[in-house]
C-alpha cells in the first residue's frame, strides 16, 4: 500500500482530471476558438501543463465529499489485475508455443 499522503495527493491530482473547471483549468465546455484562425480541438487527455501552471490549490469544498470516492477507485484500480481478467473474460484464440528447445 502506498504512503497515505501520497495516496492523498494522487487523489487530488485525479481530481483535477475529473473536475477541471472547478479548478479553473481549461476544459472542453469552456473552449472558445479565435474566429481568425481555423478551429484545432484541443488536447485534454494529458493535462500535466495546464495543472503543473496552476501550481498548489486548496481543495474546492464542494469537492471535498468525493475525494473518498475517488481514493477508493484509484485504490481499486491499483489493485485490479487487467491482464489476467482480459485472459479469462476474452481468452485469445492464437495458441503461443512455449519457449523451449527446437528438435529437429
Amino acid at each position: 500500500d502506498p504512503d497515505p499522503e501520497e495516496q492523498a495527493r494522487n487523489v487530488r491530482h485525479l481530481s483535477k482530471y475529473i473536475f477541471p473547471l472547478q479548478y479553473g483549468l481549461p476544459n472542453a465546455f469552456g473552449h472558445v476558438a479565435n474566429k481568425n484562425e481555423t478551429y484545432r480541438q484541443p488536447n485534454f487527455s494529458d493535462r500535466e501543463y495546464d495543472i503543473k501552471l496552476l501550481g498548489r490549490c486548496k481543495t474546492p469544498k464542494r469537492l471535498k465529499d468525493t475525494l473518498p470516492l475517488l481514493d477508493k477507485l484509484l485504490w481499486r484500480h491499483g489493485k485490479c489485475g487487467y491482464k489476467p481478467l482480459r485472459d479469462k473474460i476474452c481468452p485469445s484464440k492464437v495458441w503461443i508455443m512455449p519457449l523451449g528447445p527446437l528438435l529437429c
